[in-house]
């Protein structure tokens, strides 16, 4: 009976982690096998310690996240023919996997291969052409004037990231 009950408690607090994503795509026709990986919640000392070693201070929200559940992975399949075939994922990393988004080096890239400081420019505000992130917040830079943290590596086809603007070397950094 307890049992039952936990696992009643953390479908409720999956649910709402998840912003009801879960129950729209078991609703969903043809969607299949949602499934969520059950983690404990990461000790307050790990965030302490992410948070010493990288200066940041995690965003209230996120810490609670993590007390929450030590990262999330919900993962889903569609039937194809009879078939099931994955077709989605949403990850975040556990807080001891969030780690500093590097650019790698490698011997074999093109000297003109573009690298994330090559989305970033500057434009004159009035010209439409700035990037934005929205409600007047200038948009984060992706060179040393922003730290950047990676999330989720979306399987290769983009990256979900946790990003500190206008940082100084050495100070403390809170979002």
């Amino acid at each position: 009976m307890e049992e039952a009950k936990e696992s009643f408690t953390f479908k409720g607090v999956a649910e709402r982690l998840t912003l009801g994503v879960t129950r729209i795509l078991e609703n969903m026709p043809g969607v299949g096998d949602v499934r969520l990986v059950e983690r404990e919640p990461a000790e307050k000392r790990s965030l302490l310690s992410w948070e010493q070693k990288h200066t940041c201070i995690l965003p209230e929200d996120l810490r609670d996240f993590y007390l929450t559940t030590d990262g999330l992975t919900l993962t889903w399949s569609v039937k194809l023919d009879s078939e099931c075939v994955p077709l989605g994922s949403m990850v975040v990393h556990s807080v001891a996997r969030l780690c500093p988004l590097l650019q790698p080096v490698s011997l074999f890239s093109l000297p003109s291969a573009p690298s994330l400081v090559d989305l970033d420019w500057e434009e004159d505000p009035g010209s439409g052409n700035a990037p934005s992130a929205g409600s007047g917040d200038p948009a984060p830079h992706f060179d040393s004037r922003s730290r950047i943290f990676e999330m989720d590596p979306c399987g290769g086809n983009g990256k979900v990231c946790l990003v500190y603007r206008n940082c100084t070397a050495g100070v403390l950094l809170v979002l």
